[in-house]
This record gives structure tokens, C-alpha cells and sequence, in this order.
């Protein structure tokens, strides 16, 4: 018996050909992952590169902002004697050069955290102003990283033309008399 003539009797069936894919286009399980893992990285990248300000906000000089700003700039150089020169006279009777530098000392480690400051709004009456901010912490770092947030007031009071922090802080954290 010839048995390649039998074979060419034989009904095999048809493959399956979908005529718009080329053979072969399918990308592989591994792959489509690895891609999906790299368009995440870009989102995440895009995310954290417009989410975070470029430098700090500029503030109109004599502005109860600009105030603020000075201070908090002078605390974070080290600059303890010029945050305590932009305290409040009433401020200054009850929190000496001397014990603010002990306490900012003690406060020191605010320099080493990842934070923000942002202004939320300012309130003017008269010679008082209310600056609130909202604190952003950041922790971690990388997919891991976390924001944790609060909110603060701060008062300032205009004395002879200058607008100046009008309540026991150094930094941004308060401090409870008696130092």
C-alpha cells in the first residue's frame, strides 16, 4: 500500500488566518508589562516634575507674604538673629534674642525635613494679618513616598510700617511660653 497517496486524501483542517495581522505581530506577555511598567514611570515622572514648584513664590515688598517669607528664609540659612529681628516687639519682651536661639537650636531638626509651605490666603485688617498655609511633609521615597498635610495660621502685626510675625514660632512650629 502507497501510503503517501493516502495521506493526500486525508481532510486537514484549515488554520486560522486572520487576514489583518501580520503573522507573528503578537507581543509577548513579559513585554506588554515591561511597556506598561515604563508608560507608569513616565506618568508618575510627568506628576512629580508639574506638581512641584520650580523655586519660591515672590511676594510684593511690605507685603504681610513677603514678611513671612523673609522669616521663614532666615530660619531655614540658620540665620536665627534675623528670624528673631522680624518678630513682633510683644514677642520680643517675652522670647529674648538669646532663648530664641536656644529654642532654634532645639527646633533645628525643621531644617532637615522634606516640607512645602504654601499660602492658602491672607486675611488684612488694619495693622493685623492672618497668613494661612497648609505644611506639606513628604516621607519616603520613590512609588513609596508619601504627602502628609496640615494646616496653620500665622499672625502678623504692621509695627512702624513693617509687617512682622506676631506669635511665638520658630520656623513654622510654635512654641509655648516658658521656652
Amino acid at each position: 500500500m502507497d501510503s503517501s497517496s493516502d495521506l493526500d486524501k486525508v481532510d486537514l483542517p484549515a488554520t486560522s488566518v486572520d487576514p489583518s495581522s501580520p503573522a507573528g505581530a503578537r507581543i509577548p506577555k513579559a513585554g506588554l508589562i515591561v511597556l506598561g511598567a515604563i508608560v507608569a514611570l513616565i506618568a508618575v515622572s510627568l506628576v512629580l516634575v508639574l506638581a512641584v514648584p520650580k523655586g519660591p513664590t515672590s511676594y510684593e515688598p511690605g507685603s504681610p507674604e513677603a514678611a513671612f517669607q523673609r522669616f521663614f528664609q532666615a530660619f531655614e540659612a540658620g540665620d536665627l538673629d534675623g528670624a528673631h529681628g522680624l518678630l513682633s516687639s510683644s514677642i520680643k519682651e517675652e522670647l529674648t534674642l538669646a532663648e530664641y536661639r536656644r529654642v532654634g537650636a532645639e527646633h533645628g531638626w525643621q531644617r532637615d525635613e522634606d516640607r512645602r509651605v504654601v499660602l492658602l490666603g491672607t486675611e488684612v485688617t488694619g495693622d493685623r494679618a492672618n497668613l494661612h498655609l497648609r505644611i506639606d511633609q513628604f516621607n519616603g521615597g520613590g512609588l513609596g513616598a508619601a504627602r502628609n498635610s496640615y494646616e496653620r495660621t500665622i499672625r502678623l502685626v504692621r509695627e512702624n510700617g513693617a509687617w512682622l510675625i506676631d506669635e511665638p514660632i520658630v520656623g513654622i512650629e510654635y512654641v509655648s511660653y516658658g521656652y
